[in-house]
């Protein structure tokens, strides 16, 4: 079943984070963070495809991992810094691995290689705990928040971006790229970026986002609230349909 979501957050120092523990988790690879002086060990086997997006001037060297991590954290030099954005989006299943890249391209392409940002993007498998012969995928993509020119990063933040309207236009888009997907591979699908009363869908009830920390425990079989609330929440939904098709047979009989 189709489904949207696409969450934005900010990675910054202020708040304990670091852009590079950041990019290691999302790519699996183990790399040091030259601002801490800490090294991030990541292993992972769920990880089918990992890319760096950089506009067309962009130093070459930005091309390896540790390098772009130690350029972006020698760009920041205060301690709450804000270094990067964050995006997690779900990937449609229907589709095939080619499509979910063109997708995770076209989204990067249209929001940050056009303003000179430069992008960490990684589509991880997932698991759908509800479907075992069925994955989650979902991709994260990190975007610093200075422009890349031929000099490196610039010494001016993106500002523009810290916009909130840019929540709409970033979730918009996210779903319209999704559904130039499906269109292109004949699907019948469509997903919206909007609230499910905006779409008319006021029988459905709207599903909840578990955590990282609560994901990682039902992939190991541990029930969370949240996971809980998750299939309730589900299972609700699927008894509203089934009741739907019962009353829709029902009428159907009844017009004979």
């Amino acid at each position: 079943m189709a489904n949207f979501h696409l969450e934005a957050t900010i990675i910054s120092r202020g708040k304990g984070r670091s852009v590079t523990a950041a990019v290691g988790y999302i790519s699996g690879k183990t790399l040091r963070d030259n601002y801490s002086g800490k090294t991030y060990y990541n292993s992972r086997n769920d990880v089918i495809w990992q890319k760096i997006f950089l506009p067309n001037d962009a130093p070459q060297e930005f091309r390896n991992l540790q390098h772009l991590c130690n350029e972006i954290e020698c760009a920041e030099v205060r301690r709450d810094a804000r270094t990067a954005r964050q995006f997690i989006g779900s990937l449609p299943n229907e589709l095939p691995p080619g499509e979910l890249i063109r997708i995770v391209h076209e989204f990067i392409e249209d929001n940050f290689l056009s303003c000179s940002l430069c992008a960490v993007a990684a589509i991880h498998r997932g698991r759908n705990r509800d479907d075992p012969s069925r994955n989650n995928p979902h991709v994260h993509i990190i975007v610093p928040t200075r422009p890349v020119g031929e000099g490196g990063f610039s010494k001016w933040k993106d500002r523009e971006h810290d916009k909130r309207e840019y929540i709409t236009i970033w979730r918009e888009q996210w779903a319209e790229v999704q559904n130039r997907a499906y269109e292109r591979n004949g699907l019948d699908i469509q997903v919206s970026h909007e609230a499910l009363e905006v779409q008319g869908k006021r029988d459905r009830e709207p599903t909840i986002h578990l955590s990282r920390i609560d994901w990682q425990k039902e992939q190991r079989g541990e029930r969370t609230p949240a996971g809980d609330r998750k299939r309730a929440i589900k299972a609700r939904n699927e008894e509203r349909v089934r009741q739907r098709e019962i009353k829709r047979e029902c009428e159907l009989e009844l017009s004979r």
